[in-house]
């Protein structure tokens, strides 16, 4: 199998494009660690109604455990036993699920009317858990990277554009960030979460936040690292630092938490330093589709955070 190609900011191939999650690659590095197998599990095509897509990745340990689903759960039990076969043989194969007739009864009763087609590779320490370990360490150093895959037809493969986990920066730690933190967990991605207010830190527990003064976080935070900023510390003077330092990074998404007239009068705090800002700023942060308290407010920055990877994807 040839290796990842280097990454690139080239726009999106007419190809499948995936995204990583934090779980996945962590449940990955954790097997590799302890020299567990794995098989790596590819979907190279589909047809007609499928829960995956191709270009979407999942990964099974000898012990049927996973990172990632193909299905709502009714091909995984069968897909577990293919991938046992696979870790036994040490070959990879191609496995075709074609669920348009389906039989309730003999057959697996999905009733998705749709066909996948799947590429199983055993990862190993023999095989130094190629190719996914240099697709990963890739990622370590870039954004997304082309990987080419086996189609099963002759020696044709595709490139799927990986993307590693969106990196998230939270300024503020207030009492409404754990449904935040929660629903950003659940989805798989990295937040990195700093406040100014120690005693907010410390609630959260070890290792979730950081304390430093607003002012700090242009020269204590590489800020080039990440892909969307959340502003949510409720502090006026806070929040206006925030937004200083993040005009003049590249951060494509910037979101402010709070109403129209507490962005306008932050903005013209700022004078022209709030013109690096530009459209970049989504304020007030989050797709409005109602409820009222932390959760769903929550749940409303998530839902528009998402809509822009996916665009972005």
């Amino acid at each position: 199998m040839p290796h990842p190609k280097a990454h690139s900011a080239d726009p999106p191939p007419d190809g499948p494009s995936t995204r990583l999650t934090s779980r996945f690659i962590g449940f990955f590095d954790e097997r590799r660690a302890g020299n567990k197998p794995l098989v790596l599990v590819t979907v190279v095509d589909t047809g007609g109604s499928s829960y995956s897509k191709a270009g979407h990745l999942v990964l099974i340990g000898d012990d049927s455990d996973a990172a990632g689903i193909v299905s709502g759960g009714c091909l995984e039990g069968d897909l577990a036993d293919r991938a046992t076969r696979v870790l036994a043989e040490g070959v990879a194969a191609f496995v075709d699920y074609d669920l348009r007739d389906d039989d309730e009864v003999f057959g697996l009763g999905v009733g998705c009317d749709g066909t996948m087609r799947l590429l199983l590779q055993p990862l190993t320490a023999a095989n130094h858990y190629e190719p996914l370990a240099s697709i990963v360490a890739a990622l370590q150093d870039g954004a997304r990277i082309d990987a080419p895959f086996a189609t099963g037809n002759g020696q044709e493969t595709i490139d799927i554009r990986i993307h590693r986990p969106p990196n998230l920066l939270i300024l503020g730690a207030g009492p409404d960030i754990s449904p935040l933190l929660g629903m950003v967990e659940a989805l798989g991605w990295n937040a990195s979460v700093s406040d100014h207010r120690q005693h907010y830190v410390d609630r959260l527990g070890p290792g979730v936040a950081e304390c430093r003064p607003a002012a700090a976080v242009a020269s204590q935070i590489d800020l080039g690292r990440f892909d969307a900023a959340i502003v949510m510390s409720h502090h006026l003077a806070s929040d206006r630092s925030y937004l200083g330092a993040l005009a003049e990074t590249d951060i494509p998404f910037v979101g402010l938490l709070g109403p129209p007239r507490r962005r306008e009068r932050l903005l013209d705090e700022l004078g022209d330093a709030a013109k690096g800002l530009g459209d970049r700023l989504r304020s007030p942060v989050g797709k409005k589709i109602g409820g009222r308290g932390p959760a769903a407010i929550a749940l409303e920055i998530v839902a528009e955070l998402q809509a822009f990877f996916s665009a972005r994807d």
